[in-house]
């Protein structure tokens, strides 16, 4: 199974050329970046932020959690507003990287990811960027749609994992129960879907309650669409 993803291809298009399992392709570099938000107690983040193969980089405030929890990160990126000096003396005198950018035009979330484009770096995993606030939630959705053209994105939420796509051919894994949600970005367009309770079949799917709490049948879905883009909401704690 090939790891490209040809998303202007047609779904008519051979699987093989087309599928990528969502979201990333591992054989190219990842980052992980922290923010101050919400943390999942399912999330070994010691053991991920440990992965050699994965840039650990804090935004901002998100020093701060990494302290508390042992982690140091390679780089702390930011306009350093909720880091206290104490932290970011602690990290710069471990030799960790900081990049301060001061603009006021973008959150750090945001200036992460512009300098990690910068460098080459174009998936990223997004921890603690939802949970204490609603607005910085919606910012972190919004920003990842706005750099979709150039990167990819695991969300982690208290209960989910989110996943926001651009139009293509998608393979999830999950198992015969797990709730999976799916809502148009503002809009999905010719979506269709395999291995769920209530398929879809060739749909538009817009804004609304229309793939709200859909149900995974076997081990793996696949996911069609041919334009716009997808929220895919993966539920971790099945209630």
């Amino acid at each position: 199974m090939t790891l490209s993803n040809t998303p202007d291809s047609p779904i008519k298009t051979p699987i093989s050329k087309l599928i990528q399992t969502a979201p990333f392709n591992n054989l190219l570099p990842q980052a992980l970046i922290l923010g101050n938000g919400a943390f999942p107690e399912r999330i070994n983040l010691k053991q991920m932020s440990s992965n050699r193969d994965l840039l650990f980089v804090c935004a901002d405030g998100g020093a701060q959690k990494a302290r508390e929890l042992g982690l140091v990160p390679q780089m702390i990126i930011g306009d350093l507003d909720s880091i206290s000096p104490e932290t970011l003396n602690y990290f710069i005198n471990i030799g960790v990287k900081v990049e301060r950018n001061p603009a006021q035009d973008n959150n750090d979330l945001e200036k992460c990811i512009r300098y990690l484009l910068q460098h080459g770096l174009h998936q990223f995993i997004l921890v603690g960027f939802t949970g204490r606030r609603d607005d910085h939630t919606l910012a972190s959705l919004l920003i990842a749609k706005k750099y979709l053209r150039r990167a990819q994105f695991l969300i982690h939420s208290a209960t989910a994992e989110m996943f926001l796509l651009k139009h293509g051919d998608w393979i999830f894994e999950t198992f015969p129960g797990q709730i999976i949600s799916l809502f148009g970005f503002p809009i999905a367009r010719q979506v269709i879907t395999h291995g769920l309770r209530f398929p879809l079949k060739n749909e538009n799917l817009g804004c609304g309650s229309r793939g709200l709490s859909n149900i995974a049948t076997q081990s793996t879905i696949r996911i069609q669409f041919t334009g716009g883009h997808l929220l895919v909401v993966r539920l971790q704690d099945q209630q």
